[in-house]
């Protein structure tokens, strides 16, 4: 009778970890979803939003003024879509980020195509309020092109926090891209980091003590890229000498 009390639990735990591996392998989920047209669509970036739903970001081939647009779509806690939105213009347009605003409003960065050439793009900024109308759009980069936003956060003030890159403004092929903008989108400052080779921002949030860091990755370095600067967009060292590199560039709006 003692031997077969203490193999009851084994037993048990056993069968437990089988049930466990079985739901894992056959990918149970609550519910999923597809959403697009006949062409290429894709999603980036989704939030859940404060009524429960879920509000995704991405781009769509399928709707739009041509190329890719950026593409928003909106949906209720279950995955039905309330309401979809394209955005841009005949080139491609790409949203790779997307929050929910405090107004209950949305703002998408992503970045859009200024010429025929696909290569050559600007950091596109569109906000819109709680049904997806767009309130206003910006544009920031420079002529040598392949600038783009790859995340936004809403600071506490109120204004915007984009992270991507830049190769208007590099020194090397690419450079980490750090804007920083009021409520409207109007450009307070901008700061760009990285070395001779490709670096990109992938995700940028505001910090406890007001700065911002930003994760990405660097051939500079050929390693994940980890940024944290002050609420300037200043990478100074603890030791409080100067950053390797910060540098103020104008941005086109």
């Amino acid at each position: 009778m003692s031997d077969m009390r203490t193999r009851l639990p084994v037993t048990g735990c056993l069968l437990l970890s089988a049930i466990s591996l079985a739901t894992i392998a056959s990918g149970q989920t609550n519910w999923t979803r597809t959403y697009g047209g006949q062409n290429s669509d894709r999603g980036y970036s989704v939030q859940q939003t404060s009524d429960g739903g879920y509000i995704i970001a991405g781009f769509t081939y399928s709707y739009g003024a041509g190329g890719r647009d950026v593409y928003l779509i909106k949906t209720d806690a279950q995955g039905e879509t309330l309401w979809t939105r394209a955005f841009g213009g005949p080139n491609d347009d790409v949203g790779y980020s997307v929050q929910q605003t405090t107004d209950g409003g949305y703002i998408v960065a992503g970045y859009a195509g200024y010429r025929y050439d696909t290569s050559y793009s600007a950091v596109y900024l569109v906000k819109t309020n709680a049904q997806g109308d767009t309130l206003w759009t910006r544009t920031y980069g420079g002529d040598s092109g392949d600038d783009a936003a790859r995340s936004i956060a809403q600071s506490l003030d109120g204004g915007y926090i984009i992270a991507g890159k830049t190769r208007s403004f590099s020194t090397g092929p690419a450079d980490v891209w750090l804007l920083r903008t009021n409520a409207l989108g109007d450009t307070l400052w901008a700061r760009t980091y990285g070395g001779p080779e490709y670096d990109v921002g992938y995700s940028v949030q505001q910090t406890t003590d007001g700065g911002y860091v930003i994760a990405g990755t660097t051939g500079s370095y050929e390693d994940i890229y980890l940024v944290k600067t002050d609420s300037h967009g200043c990478d100074r060292r603890a030791d409080g000498g100067e950053p390797a590199r910060v540098s103020f560039h104008h941005s086109v709006a």
